[in-house]
Parts: structure tokens; C-alpha cells; sequence
């Protein structure tokens, strides 16, 4: 065995891989970036917390004195010191770090107009409190009559396990608490469950629109990057100086073959998703608009990037540094709500978001409001995308 040959063939391979940009991207960066993004996504450094709408319509009759409860009932220590019962139990649920109260006011809403606020507004959960509630649990622990207490009832939004399981398992330990401590463990503080929305979405209804995006993103802006990079380097793009091709046109033409890539990308995982997982899916105008915005924008960014590459390593790593933290923060694969709160914050400036948004609002919720906002901000990222891309585009060699 020939030491000297292998330490000769060991540099040559490791000056390659310091010379190769995109192996070193894939080798040592990516693996960071992985680590960096999970890490922070659940980890809990951030709020880590699910909003929790109340909607108290006996809060007036919550007012009791520091140590007395329910016409001389023990109020509970673990309540503190608030003079409002339902002002104790809403910081207790907070103390737990995964609950956040948000207020709504009963004032402006009866039953029928709450819900509807609810479905228009999104809101996943919520816990509605009815008139007269303590009065009414009073009486049954006077009369000693599980029977007659009233209910809470929590509003769950069945698609989301997760966000319902901690929220039920907060409820519930307050609900053991109280019981215990009022009546000595008998069931008169209890709650029931209901469904906030009448269809059920399954994972896959919210994992294919992201799945969409994500294939849109990617194959514009490698597409455009790639191609911008080789064709520069062949000399192509110095030659087209000399013919009565304008670089608007020839922007628009390469747009325009990204977005019969997008096309074909969708149709595709389209008919997988319908043949493997038999997910249904709403077409719509804002579907088509959307997806001609994203493959638009992505494209006009790539172009931008391009105008500063000059090789084809270069070229992967500055796509990858674009597409990687779009793809793990825009929501593609997992809602936001699990993120800390300073990364739904950086996750609402990117792009992809809004595609995200716009495309599972109108291919699967069926909301068109919302939707038209998304496709707004995103046609409207796609002409500032263009008119850059024009701008920047150098055809002459440097």
C-alpha cells in the first residue's frame, strides 16, 4: 500500500470539495440550516401557545368577594386572589404556557351571530360560557344534583388534533381542580365538545396545496437560475445583443415555459393525490391566478439572483439559500401555529406563505375572501418581481 499516493488522492478530493460551493452548501450548511430551523420550530423558544376564544356571557356574575364563592362556598387557592372568578381561572389557563385567552365581546354577538363570527374569522377554538352559569352551578351543588349543572361548551375545530388535545387537557385538569375543591371531587364543573366546522380536512387536504407551492417555488427559481447561469456562460446571452430580442421579451418567454412546468407539476401531484389518497379539491379562478402569481414571482426572483451568479455551483447554493428557509417557515408542511412566535412573524414576509394561503383557501376551505387577499399580494410580489428582473438583467459578460 502506497501511503504517499493516498494522501496525494486525499487533497485532491478535499480541495474539489472546498472549490465545489454546492457540495459545500449540501455537506456542512444545509445540515445547519436543518438543525437551526427544527430546532427553533420545536424547541418552544417562542409563545409555543394556542389561542383559546372565550366567549363569557355570565362574566358580569363572576364578581364574588376574595373568600367566598357561590353564596359562601371556599373559593379555590389555586383561583388566587382575583375578584372575578372567570379573571382567576383565565390566568391560571395562561400559567400553563400553552393557552392564550383572547376575549370576544358578547355585547355585539347572540348564539347565532357568534358562530357565524367564529367560521368567518377562522377561529379553531373556542369556549362559550352561558348566561347565568354560576347562578345555575350554584344551585345544583346547593341541591346536591350533578344533574342539573350546567355545561361549557368548547368549540374544536376536528381538523386540529394536536391544538385540541392540549387544549382539552387544560380545561379538563381546571375542571378536576374546581371539582374538587367545591364539592369534593363530585362532577358539577364540566364541559362538552362540539365541532366548529361541518366538513372534516384531513392532513393531506392541508399537505398537497403546500406540496404545490413548494414544487411552483422550486422549479421557477432553479429553472430560471440554472438556465440564466449556463446560458451565460456559453455565450449565449452576449450573442442575443445583437438581435431584436428585448430582455422583457425574453424575461417573459422564460417565465412563461416556468409556468407550464407549474402547470404540469400540479396536474400531476393533482392526479396522485386523487388516485392514492382520493382527496377532493374546489377549481376555482383564484386557483389558476394563484399559481400563474407564484410561478411569475418565483421566476422574476430567480432572475434576480441570477443577475449576481456566475457558475453552476454558485447557482445551486443561491437557490438552495432562497427555496430551504421558504420551505420550512411559509407553512408547506406543518401549520404555523406550532412555531415560536418570531418565526410565524418572519414566516408572514415570505412569499411562499401566501401561496400556501391562497391556495388551500380556495382549493380546500372554499374561502374566496380570504383567497382573493392571498392572490392579491401575490400578483402583486410577481410585477415587482418582473419589473426587477427587466431591470437587473445584464447580458454582457463580466
Amino acid at each position: 500500500m502506497r501511503l504517499k499516493f493516498i494522501i496525494i488522492d486525499f487533497m485532491a478530493s478535499l480541495r474539489h470539495f472546498v472549490r465545489n460551493k454546492s457540495t459545500l452548501f449540501f455537506t456542512l450548511a444545509f445540515p445547519v440550516i436543518l438543525i437551526l430551523l427544527f430546532g427553533a420550530i420545536f424547541s418552544g423558544g417562542g409563545s409555543g401557545t394556542y389561542a383559546l376564544y372565550v366567549a363569557n356571557y355570565d362574566y358580569e356574575n363572576g364578581y364574588v368577594n376574595q373568600s367566598n364563592l357561590l353564596n359562601g362556598s371556599f373559593l379555590p387557592p389555586f383561583l388566587g386572589n382575583e375578584s372575578n372568578i372567570y379573571d382567576a381561572l383565565y390566568k391560571g389557563m395562561e400559567k400553563t404556557g400553552v393557552i392564550a385567552i383572547r376575549s370576544v365581546n358578547t355585547s355585539k354577538y347572540n348564539a347565532s351571530s357568534l358562530m357565524k363570527f367564529l367560521r368567518e374569522k377562522k377561529i379553531k377554538s373556542m369556549m362559550v360560557i352561558p348566561r347565568d352559569y354560576l347562578a345555575h352551578l350554584g344551585m345544583a351543588i346547593f341541591m346536591k344534583n350533578e344533574s342539573i349543572a350546567p355545561n361549557i361548551t368548547l368549540y374544536l375545530d376536528e381538523s386540529e388534533a394536536q391544538r385540541n388535545g392540549v387544549i382539552i387537557s387544560v380545561v379538563s385538569q381546571f375542571a378536576g381542580q374546581m371539582n374538587l375543591a367545591l364539592s369534593g371531587g363530585k362532577n358539577y364543573f364540566h364541559f362538552n365538545t362540539t365541532s366548529i366546522i361541518q366538513e372534516k380536512f384531513n392532513y393531506i387536504d392541508f399537505f398537497i396545496p403546500g406540496i404545490i407551492a413548494l414544487t411552483v417555488m422550486t422549479t421557477s427559481i432553479f429553472g430560471t437560475i440554472e438556465s440564466n447561469v449556463r446560458l451565460r456562460k456559453n455565450g449565449i446571452l452576449r450573442k442575443l445583443i445583437t438581435t431584436p430580442v428585448g430582455k422583457h421579451e425574453w424575461i417573459m418567454a422564460k417565465m412563461l415555459y416556468m409556468l407550464f412546468m407549474a402547470f404540469l407539476s400540479t396536474f400531476l401531484i393533482l392526479l396522485v393525490g386523487v388516485i392514492i389518497w382520493n382527496i377532493s379539491f374546489k377549481i376555482n379562478l383564484y386557483l389558476f391566478v394563484a399559481i400563474i402569481s407564484a410561478s411569475f414571482a418565483f421566476s422574476g426572483m430567480g432572475m434576480i439572483v441570477a443577475r449576481y451568479v456566475k457558475d453552476e455551483d454558485t447557482a445551486s447554493a443561491a437557490g438552495n439559500i432562497i427555496t430551504f428557509p421558504q420551505m420550512f417557515l411559509a407553512g408547506t408542511f406543518f401549520p404555523l401555529e406550532i412555531m415560536p412566535s418570531f418565526l410565524v412573524t418572519i414566516a408572514k414576509i415570505l412569499p411562499l406563505y401566501y401561496v400556501n394561503e391562497a391556495l388551500r383557501n380556495a382549493m380546500i376551505y372554499g374561502d374566496f375572501s380570504t383567497a382573493f387577499m392571498d392572490t392579491t399580494i401575490i400578483f402583486v410580489f410577481a410585477i415587482i418581481a418582473f419589473v426587477i428582473g427587466v431591470m437587473v438583467t445584464n447580458w454582457r459578460e463580466e
